[in-house]
């Protein structure tokens, strides 16, 4: 069968379409939306037998990757136990996975190469993982009629903007401090707190201060409260790690990238054996923890709760146990948007964006998927636990 002229220009793959792309000199925007592009005509050819596509958008490589394979391996356990069962409707679902690398550049161009693909049936975006210009990204869903979940906690003001066609799940960064106070307040009330963060707007870690600071000054604990910015030398970390320490800081939240993360956390055991860590647990991955050593231990993470209280998925859990699957970190959130994006879809009886945007802010929605859908973004409704890794393991403590 002859394919389409966009499909024939990337016969030899994606690769080669974004070379082809070179060779004429384009500027950089140019290069990233041409190869965007490529790639939905690829994409096109290789699922023109699905019925139904939903797109994954997640880290692949970096920092973040650990956290882009569980969305990826949620929706994946979602998509398959639903086509087990016979599709949604009658129609099976195939998925396509996105590399979200949090450039502002690939995030928009990723919105716009899915809109292309709206005649092939894609149903839902699950995603992006990463709030670089959330908004406008969300915009282009809702002009192009493809439903969107945001599995992850996004920045305090993404999603202000209330697309009718979106459902954002938990719920933003900032709220994890509500739940640090309350932990701190019954456990550590009355030692210094010292917060330490990365201060790049994406990261969203600025809205988290002064959520805190707020939670702090509320029960009029303002002044065991002071803030540090995250230097990324190693020889800083100590030069901060020292300051902290003549401050009388007993107690140390830090939030940042990765490497930066654990180099903060070796310098301020090394000049105060006895502080007291805080982090997410995003940023600890497996080889963090080896690299850490000794000084992992009595590490407290905060980390969003997962299916195995959850008397909504017991059925689901019992299936996925007995394939050997056990849903951790945030495959949890990737499966929940799949799985309640079927409800939807089985709920209105079709796939038609109007009536599953409608379907979305009904009452009877919100009732059954409450634990899980974000609600107004205040610290009343954070929902974080809090862990302590101890001899090799991770227990819930909060």
């Amino acid at each position: 069968m002859r394919g389409s002229r966009a499909a024939r220009s990337c016969a030899g793959g994606a690769k080669a379409c974004i070379r082809k792309t070179r060779r004429f000199g384009r500027r950089a925007a140019v290069f990233v939306t041409a190869a965007a592009a490529c790639f939905a005509a690829a994409f096109c050819c290789r699922t023109a037998a699905a019925d139904i596509t939903l797109a994954v958008i997640a880290p692949k490589a970096g920092e973040y990757a650990q956290s882009g394979k569980e969305l990826f391996d949620g929706a994946r356990l979602a998509v398959r136990e639903i086509n087990d069962n016979g599709g949604l409707n009658g129609e099976k679902l195939d998925m396509l996975t996105i590399d979200d690398r949090c450039d502002d550049r690939l995030a928009i161009s990723t919105a716009e190469m899915l809109t292309l693909l709206k005649s092939k049936k894609v149903g839902l975006v699950v995603g992006p993982y990463c709030s670089n210009r959330f908004d406008e990204i969300a915009g282009i869903y809702e002009r192009a009629k493809i439903f969107q979940i945001v599995p992850t906690t996004v920045a305090y003001n993404a999603g202000s903007a209330g697309k009718k066609g979106q459902i954002l799940l938990l719920g933003t960064k900032a709220q994890m401090s509500g739940d640090f106070f309350q932990f701190y307040n019954r456990n550590f009330a009355g030692l210094k707190v010292g917060f330490v963060y990365n201060d790049k707007p994406e990261d969203g870690y600025s809205e988290v201060a002064k959520a805190l600071y707020d939670e702090f000054r509320r029960f009029g604990k303002g002044e065991l409260l002071k803030f540090y910015a995250l230097n990324r030398e190693q020889g800083g970390m100590y030069d901060l790690a020292r300051t902290m320490e003549k401050d009388g800081i007993n107690v140390a939240f830090v939030l940042g990238e990765n490497d930066e993360t654990v180099n903060f956390i070796r310098a301020a055991k090394d000049v105060q054996r006895s502080i007291i860590l805080f982090t997410s647990k995003n940023m600890v991955s497996p080889d963090s923890l080896k690299r850490l050593g000794k000084d992992a231990e009595g590490l407290y993470v905060m980390t969003l709760p997962g299916l195995k209280d959850s008397l909504m998925f017991t059925e689901n859990l019992v299936n996925l146990r007995l394939l050997g699957i056990e849903p951790e970190g945030l495959e949890v959130y990737s499966y929940v948007a799949v799985k309640l994006w079927g409800d939807l879809v089985r709920q209105v009886n079709g796939f038609a964006y109007e009536k599953l945007a409608k379907a979305a802010n009904s009452a009877a929605l919100r009732e059954k998927w409450s634990e899980f859908l974000m609600h107004s973004g205040s610290i009343e409704s954070s929902k974080y636990i809090i862990e302590m890794y101890q001899n090799g393991e991770f227990r819930q403590v909060y």
